[in-house]
């Protein structure tokens, strides 16, 4: 049972909340909405002319949710262009069917906020797309069903087509946001590392199903909150350690242009199942690993060649393949001053090592698994 809060809890709520946007957030949402609705605008006016509104309000508050809140589930593209056009269905109806304003406008907004919740497209400018119908006047009224065409989904898809365009221009925003995708595993599927113990994302997302009340939040923005707190809350258990702190100052590297039974004779002697791949001024170029030489063998056994793995190594790749053409690029780098808490999420993965860098993203050390294994076990021990 929630308890009431007190008086003094409850006049404080009425204070404007901080919003936690910098300034260049606030002028990117400022800009991306002036644009969207002024190519909305312009096109709109351009086709439709002074046949009929060829804008309507809501279009504004609608620029509101795509622009400043585009990981909202009620931003994304189906709540858009169904919450706007089903909104308009009804608050015509409502017009045409029911006599007197005053009821035509109640029932039209509740009417709509049900059929966007059926149809899981819940918007809010929805509710004054179907008021709009209802009171717009008689420029509206004489639109009848068209109204849903132009200027409601004209409307809707133009502003949808420079929100596409502006929020994935912008660096560190992607639009529309993924599918909420069910993380239930199966009974014999093994769980990743970071989920075996304590909060996972399955407990996360069936938490908010079962909330009962509707939450502006999506699956993947509730994971990034809860990984950026857990970050935070790992900095404050274990302290300021940066990956300089604990990395191997001596990597083992080779070039692109090694052989690959070079490489393979390096990984052997020094007991590794990873190398760095680096240029000639130490710059990270990709990673070569026991895993890459199995997938090149396994490629070569499907093109008909039987024998084992050591045989294909010193028989067919020493002859005519390099580093370069079995290496993955994808490397993860972290700089210098990154705190190691940077590197507990992809290590629990199964990235076995990491690259530091210093500024101009030349190579300086490597932090493996066990070097975070540890550097966090002699941290605790420190602080117990």
């Amino acid at each position: 049972m929630t308890t009431p809060p007190a008086r003094s809890s409850w006049l404080r709520a009425f204070w404007p909340a901080a919003l936690g946007i910098d300034r260049r957030e606030r002028w990117r949402v400022v800009l991306g909405a002036a644009f969207g609705v002024a190519l909305t605008a312009w096109l709109c006016h351009r086709v439709g002319g002074g046949a009929g509104p060829w804008l309507i309000a809501p279009m504004g508050a609608s620029a509101v949710l795509v622009f400043g809140v585009p990981s909202s589930p009620m931003a994304q593209p189906w709540a858009v262009v169904a919450g706007n056009t089903v909104s308009a269905l009804v608050g015509v109806a409502c017009a045409r069917w029911l006599g007197p304003p005053e009821l035509a406008a109640a029932v039209a907004v509740g009417a709509a906020i049900a059929l966007m919740f059926a149809l899981r497209c819940l918007h809010p400018p929805g509710g004054a797309v179907a008021l709009f119908a209802v009171i717009g006047g008689d420029k509206v009224h004489a639109l009848g069903y068209e109204y849903l065409l132009v200027p409601v989904l004209g409307n809707a898809l133009l502003l949808l087509a420079a929100a596409l365009i502006v929020n994935n221009l912008l660096p560190g925003r992607h639009y529309p946001r993924l599918l909420p995708q069910e993380l239930e595993r199966g009974p014999d599927e093994e769980a990743e590392p970071r989920d075996r113990f304590g909060l996972r994302r399955q407990d996360l997302h069936a938490a908010l199903r079962s909330y009962g009340h509707l939450v502006d939040v999506g699956n993947e923005e509730l994971d990034e909150i809860v990984e950026q707190a857990e970050r935070l809350a790992f900095r404050r258990t274990f302290g300021e350690l940066a990956c300089a702190d604990i990395m191997s100052h001596a990597p083992i590297t080779v070039r692109s242009d090694t052989s690959l039974l070079e490489a393979w004779r390096v990984l052997r002697r020094h007991r590794l199942v990873m190398l760095l791949v680096v240029d000639s001024l130490n710059s990270i170029e990709g990673v070569l690993g026991l895993e890459d030489f199995v997938r090149a063998a396994k490629a070569e056994v499907l093109r008909g060649l039987r024998q084992r793995l050591f045989r294909l190594l010193r028989l067919n790749f020493a002859r005519h393949s390099a580093v370069g053409s079995i290496m993955r690029r994808e490397v993860l780098i972290v700089p210098a001053g990154a705190h190691v808490a940077e590197l507990v999420e992809p290590m629990s993965r199964g990235i076995h090592q990491a690259a530091v860098v210093d500024a101009e993203r030349r190579l300086l050390g490597v932090v493996t698994q066990s070097d975070l294994v540890a550097a966090l076990f002699q941290s605790r021990l420190a602080t117990a």
